[in-house]
């Protein structure tokens, strides 16, 4: 009996089938014609349709592994770049060395202020770490994403110039939920040589601050060290260290990052307030600086001024004191530093205190070299620096330094 009534079943299913088939088919070749849709159209939307649901049904996380398999292996974001690995919780140490204690002005170290506090505990522990020269891996006070370590570990990097001997490459581990748990540095000086760099270093920061501080105006100043440092370094893109204000002081020799971390040291010890920017400038990686004179903000790019400066065979300040208007045609703010001061004040624009110099509509802007064009540069105005009058000073050997392990591409 149960046979039998399966038997039926089965007919009933097929002949149910074959109606529902009948039907669709009749669908397509007499009622779609009909009202104008193309049969063929209908058929091949359907075949589509049947694979994508084929593929999905073969493997359905295959979009989603797209997504949450993307590379951890290389966090970029900034100057500082790192490389990452999965760290078993169950090994981690206890925070060390957590900085706790340390405090910082915002408005000297305005980076900082732009994280939330778990990052501002991990870059107070960062900071700690590089300070004490710390080669070893250790566990940071708070978990973060990747990103938010991207952030820290740069905003640490843009805040202090001082710290010429961290390298812009570090390494961290994350753990099953993709959170960092652990950070380890890298330095360019060997701790052996790291007191004798420390030492060459502050003397030629301390050097120009001080002949710098002797100015009673801010546009003085900072003129002062603008040319100052353009005296004592070059452009060389393979300079050892280049991403240090130690190799453009120091050794004299640096690329776009060495410029702008000098220049914002150096003002910073000369009492006036200015902050280091990345971004790109004709389409590549660059760094340059904004600085506060009399209260309102200004770009310098020293990079670019010292490079037509050189091919030009006079001191010229086409890019000191531009607005975000002016600079915008050829530079961009990344991402942390658009959120830094705008600049629009024209004050104390170079041309408005001192007089005219080369105009921008004057040089073909491909790396800051000078071309033929309609030059016009006058002596500048009094107040004027003293640098060119005096023994300008002279590098010190270059310290010898650890490799940087090929990571990410520098700032130029």
């Amino acid at each position: 009996m149960k046979r039998k009534h399966r038997l039926q079943a089965f007919l009933k299913g097929i002949i149910i089938s074959f109606a529902i088939v009948m039907a669709v088919e009749g669908i397509i070749l007499f009622a779609l014609p009909a009202i104008g849709i193309d049969v063929n159209d209908t058929i091949s939307y359907v075949n589509e349709s049947i694979s994508a649901a084929k593929g999905l049904i073969a493997n359905p996380k295959t979009e989603i592994d797209k997504t949450q398999t993307s590379d951890r292996h290389k966090l970029t974001g900034g100057p500082m770049e790192g490389t990452g690995a999965p760290q078993e919780s169950s090994s981690l140490s206890s925070p060390v060395n957590t900085g706790e204690d340390y405090t910082f002005d915002t408005e000297i170290y305005p980076y900082r202020a732009l994280l939330s506090s778990d990052q501002q505990a991990v870059y107070n522990q960062i900071y700690a770490n590089a300070l004490e020269y710390n080669t070893e891996t250790f566990t940071i006070v708070n978990s973060l994403t990747e990103s938010e370590l991207s952030d820290t570990m740069n905003s640490v990097f843009n805040d202090h110039p001082e710290l010429f001997w961290l390298n812009t490459s570090y390494k961290y581990g994350y753990d099953k939920s993709n959170k960092v748990v652990q950070v380890q540095l890298s330095f360019g000086v060997s701790q052996s040589q790291l007191e004798e760099a420390k030492s060459n270093f502050n003397n030629v920061v301390d050097t120009i601050a001080a002949a710098a501080s002797s100015y009673s105006s801010d546009i003085e100043k900072e003129l002062y060290i603008h040319d100052a440092i353009c005296e004592l370094t070059t452009y060389d893109s393979n300079a050892s260290l280049n991403q240090s204000a130690y190799s453009a002081l120091v050794s004299g020799s640096t690329v776009c990052a060495g410029y702008a971390r000098a220049f914002q040291l150096i003002c910073q010890q000369s009492g006036l307030t200015c902050y280091y920017l990345t971004g790109t400038a004709s389409g590549g990686d660059h760094a340059w600086n904004i600085v506060s004179i009399d209260g309102d903000f200004y770009n310098v790019d020293l990079t670019w001024d010292d490079s037509i400066s050189e091919s030009y065979g006079s001191s010229v300040y086409t890019y000191f004191n531009l607005t975000d208007a002016d600079m915008s045609d050829d530079h961009t703010r990344s991402e942390l530093a658009s959120q830094l001061p705008s600049c629009t004040a024209t004050t104390m624009s170079y041309e408005n205190v001192y007089g005219s110099t080369i105009e921008k509509d004057d040089i073909e802007n491909n790396g800051g070299q000078i071309t033929d064009g309609n030059f016009r540069i006058e002596e500048p105005k009094e107040p004027v620096t003293h640098w060119q009058n005096k023994e300008p000073l002279q590098p010190e050997a270059p310290i010898q330094v650890q490799p940087d392990g090929g990571f990410p591409p520098q700032m130029p």
